[in-house]
């Protein structure tokens, strides 16, 4: 990695003035970031460009007060992305097709917005989600054409360094790396650096599909320790399951397609059988400390936010009420849901969807999710296993919903990857001239 740093340390001299320029220089940090950007499009630095979005979004993330700049700079850094890609859109030439697949929802999450209570910030949030899925495809495709597969062992190195630099922050100050008494990094919270961890799992694995001989066997081996050991420091149940599940479906879909989903629909089944019993399995093996068993039997209080959640979606059932109303629900209400037992939000993807666009909408999102996939899976054995732990996640969390984020942006970028052919046509070219 010694090689890499050296490489990229202007980058990340760029990355250490937009921080500290954030936290100690008040509003200068909102003319800093947007001349730095317009520099690094003149210069023609997308990869820097799109990595430094992504460091926003990490920043964001966090509940220290002297990073909450970057929950605003998100805000103007996606929307000069955008600006950039839509008036110069000529750079991105041939398009990544997945906005297309979410034009639907686009337009059923528009019409949603004649019937929120909270307009402006229900706009935002539609119009952030869909240039997500508008930018980050598109520049990832793009920065591929232009730097090559140097770019993938930049951004995996990226993600490495994230994970390094939280983990020093466990010995220089202790009270930002934990938060009642788990681990969390850079990040809000344990569950979120769990899922990054899960997430960044799934990217590496995909990029080694794509790219098996971009690192060596020592290299993959250190990468793979730094995520996986994140991870099981912040003790993120869901997380932890996740990329058991995906290292065990892999496997049977490469055996054959009709074996994994059979083998996915006796995992469903079984999940209902392990859950009833699941913290008496925990504590026989030992692990009921690590695994916060005294949290399993109210499901850390999600069972609470999802029966709260279904009543109400009994008012709204085909029709939400668009991006951002299950937030203004659950806040509106949080002194009764914390007489309950719980605190946050409603846990849960789907029934978020349905909240804030109805039956309509989530059945126009999942029409849009699985095409992605089932177009992906023309390309790599390792489509339907991605789509599956995915699912399975956002089973317990409400991360697929949110845009700008660091999760989110993880999420398009691999559905980026498996989805667009353009990835595997080189890489079958590269294959042919190593054999000549």
């Amino acid at each position: 990695m010694k090689a890499y740093y050296t490489e990229n340390i202007q980058f990340y001299i760029i990355l250490f003035v937009w921080l500290v320029t954030g936290m100690y220089g008040g509003p200068i940090i909102y003319i800093v970031l947007p001349a730095t950007l317009l520099l690094m499009k003149r210069q023609g630095m997308y990869e820097e460009m799109l990595l430094g979005f992504f460091f926003i979004l990490i920043l964001s993330d966090s509940y220290e007060l002297r990073l909450f700049f970057a929950k605003s700079a998100k805000n103007i850094y996606i929307t000069l992305l955008a600006v950039f890609f839509l008036f110069d859109s000529k750079e991105f030439q041939p398009l990544n097709s997945l906005y297309k697949l979410f034009f639907p929802f686009f337009l059923i999450s528009v019409y949603c917005l004649c019937f929120t209570e909270t307009f402006g910030i229900s706009v935002q949030k539609t119009l952030s989600y869909y240039l997500m899925i508008l930018v980050i495809p598109n520049y990832f495709a793009k920065i591929y054409r232009d730097n090559g597969e140097a770019f993938f062992r930049n951004l995996v190195y990226f993600v490495v360094t994230i994970l390094l630099i939280s983990a020093l922050l466990i010995v220089v100050s202790h009270n930002v790396a934990y938060s009642s008494g788990r681990y969390r990094g850079m990040l809000g919270n344990p569950n979120g650096l769990g899922l990054f961890c899960f997430l960044v799992f799934l990217l590496f694995s995909v990029i080694k599909n794509v790219k098996p001989n971009l690192f060596d066997q020592r290299q993959v081996a250190f990468i793979y320790v730094v995520i996986v050991a994140s991870m099981l420091l912040t003790g993120s149940r869901n997380s932890i399951v996740g990329v058991f599940v995906f290292v065990l479906f892999q496997r049977f879909y490469k055996i054959n397609l009709f074996f994994g989903f059979l083998m996915a629909i006796l995992f469903v089944f079984g999940v209902e059988l392990v859950s009833s019993n699941l913290a008496s399995i925990v504590t026989t093996l030992g692990l009921g400390d690590f695994l916060r068993v005294k949290t399993l039997d109210d499901g850390s209080g999600r069972y609470v936010a999802w029966g709260f959640a279904w009543k109400h979606v009994q008012e709204n059932f085909f029709i939400g009420r668009g991006f951002g109303y299950d937030e203004h629900y659950m806040r509106s209400n949080w002194d009764l849901l914390s007489k309950m037992g719980h605190q946050g939000g409603i846990h849960n993807t789907f029934l978020t969807f349905w909240m804030d666009m109805g039956l309509v909408g989530l059945l126009i999102y999942l029409r849009s999710l699985i095409l992605a996939f089932a177009k992906a899976a023309k390309n790599t054995t390792l489509a339907y296993p991605i789509m599956f732990v995915i699912m399975f996640t956002a089973f317990f969390e409400s991360w697929l919903v949110g845009s700008l984020n660091p999760h989110t942006i993880i999420f398009l970028m691999i559905l980026a990857l498996i989805s667009d052919p353009e990835f595997y046509v080189k890489k079958e070219e590269e294959l042919s001239l190593a054999i000549e």
